[in-house]
């Protein structure tokens, strides 16, 4: 019986990686093909492929290269290892899920009756997206957050959701009339976003860029506090705007 046998640029095809990727894992040594042509071209076999599927899986669940080599030295790797660690993934996933689930319930409900989630309830939030597979603040941050939302006032508090309401709503009517990004309005808004962000970069920098990528990225309806993914894009062309005429 002939002994199975793949071309390296059909090994990369199945797995979706690169050439360039299977040539860097032979040159370390982590993945050798069974085989190599006289004319230097590289095949592999039915172990090499099981092997491959580990790295990559092991790899997306964020173990180092040289950590996967140890863990990989098995010349016949079982893939019952790895089944099981997709396994526990997706459970770790479905009660992040169910976590999130409930929480967001917990918000909706307060907004019925509020209309807008507390500083708590946004970090809240926050610190329940970080279990996700985008991260945007590290627990330091998000401790720094928390200390920022206890040393506001009740009315502190509210002052602010009614004015990120006002903000979100004008910002709306805005992009619904299409008003230019440098009109008088469409620059007060985007100098509120500047204003609001600076109570943050008061605290840590790092944290205004994070608030910068989760909102450019993030398109759950659920985390963005009205500030929809279509209305920030509008909202970065006026601060684009305002930062040309400094």
């Amino acid at each position: 019986m002939e002994e199975f046998l793949m071309k390296i640029g059909d090994l990369a095809d199945l797995f979706g990686v690169t050439v360039r990727t299977l040539h860097y894992y032979h040159q370390i040594g982590l993945l050798i093909p069974s085989q190599t042509t006289a004319s230097g071209h590289r095949l592999y076999n039915e172990n090499d492929v099981k092997r491959l599927y580990q790295i990559i899986t092991l790899k997306n669940f964020g173990f180092s290269l040289e950590e996967i080599g140890k863990m990989t030295s098995s010349t016949d790797p079982d893939p019952l290892v790895l089944i099981n660690l997709q396994v526990q993934k997706a459970a770790e996933a479905l009660e992040f899920q169910q976590a999130l689930y409930n929480r967001l319930v917990e918000v909706q409900k307060k907004l019925k009756a509020e209309s807008s989630p507390s500083l708590a309830d946004m970090v809240a939030l926050i610190e329940i997206a970080q279990h996700n597979s985008q991260n945007y603040l590290t627990e330091e941050q998000i401790a720094q957050l928390k200390s920022l939302y206890s040393s506001f006032s009740i009315e502190q508090e509210v002052n602010m959701k009614k004015e990120w309401q006002s903000f979100v709503a004008r910002l709306g009517v805005c992009k619904e009339e299409n008003k230019p990004v440098d009109s008088d309005d469409m620059q007060e808004l985007a100098a509120y976003w500047q204003d609001f962000l600076k109570t943050f970069s008061d605290i840590d920098q790092d944290i205004v860029d994070a608030a910068h990528k989760f909102h450019a990225e993030n398109k759950d309806p659920h985390l963005n506090y009205g500030l929809t993914h279509e209305l920030y894009e509008y909202l970065s062309q006026a601060i684009e705007a305002m930062n040309d005429e400094c």
